[in-house]
This record gives C-alpha cells, structure tokens and sequence, in this order.
C-alpha cells in the first residue's frame, strides 16, 4: 500500500520548523503498520532534515553553522541574490529528502530525533509530501 499526503508549511528566513507531528499524521492516517515513510519537498532553497530532539539550542547551533559554511555572498556565479544562490548550495548539500522507518504504526525514531523543514531562503509559502509505503494494519 501506498499513501501520499501534501502539506503546505509558512518559513521565515533561514529557519528550521518541526514538522513532526504531520509525518505522524500522515503515517497515523495511512494506516501501515509497518514499512517506509519518505518526507521530500520540491524547492531547490529548502530541505528536510532529521535533528535531535533534545533542545533548542541545537537547531540555533545548525542553523549558524550553516550559515558559517555558505554564507549568503554575491560572488556565486549563479546569482538571484545572496541567499537564494547560498540556498542552492545548501539544499544540494543537506538534502531535500529523508526515509524514516515505520514500525508498529510510529516513526522508529520517536523520541530520539525529530523531522525539521529546513527554509535556506524565506521567508516563503512552501509544499512538502509524505509518502507512506508498507503493510497495512489488519
């Protein structure tokens, strides 16, 4: 069986938003019980990211060093501006998706690591999908 679900998430600017709880959503609402989850999203200045759930201070520490690595500069030689061509970079380098294992109807990383959408530009409006893939309850 497989189950797709789309959602649309607001960033702000070089921001990493918890979106967790709508992986379990679409897992929950899927109704595997067991298999594969994979959360994508399209943009080329945004990805998703797996990060510890232990503090805040953790995504501050990712996000300035990300920052520190590709700074937002004006001698990219593709260049929209500063932060979208950084943000290009980024997303090339950290990824625009992750597979999450699904076991007994829950994210076998619960608890240990939390799913962020990662915006490498924004502030924008942007999608993600969730795709569940396995075996079905019952």
């Amino acid at each position: 069986m497989v189950f797709i679900k789309d959602f649309e998430i607001t960033t702000g600017k070089n921001s990493l938003d918890n979106i967790t709880a709508s992986v379990n959503e679409a897992i929950k609402e899927s109704g595997i019980l067991n298999g594969i989850a994979v959360v994508e999203t399209a943009h080329s200045t945004a990805g998703i990211l797996m990060i510890s759930a232990y503090g805040k201070e953790i995504l501050d520490d990712i996000v300035k060093e990300m920052r520190r690595i590709i700074p937002a500069r004006i001698n990219f030689s593709h260049q929209d501006a500063p932060e979208d061509s950084a943000g290009h970079i980024k997303s090339a380098l950290f990824g625009s998706s992750v597979s999450l294992i699904v076991k007994e109807g829950k994210l076998l990383c619960e608890g240990k690591q939390d799913v962020y959408f990662a915006e490498y530009d924004g502030p924008r409006n942007r999608t993600y999908s969730v795709c569940v893939n396995g075996e079905k309850e019952g």
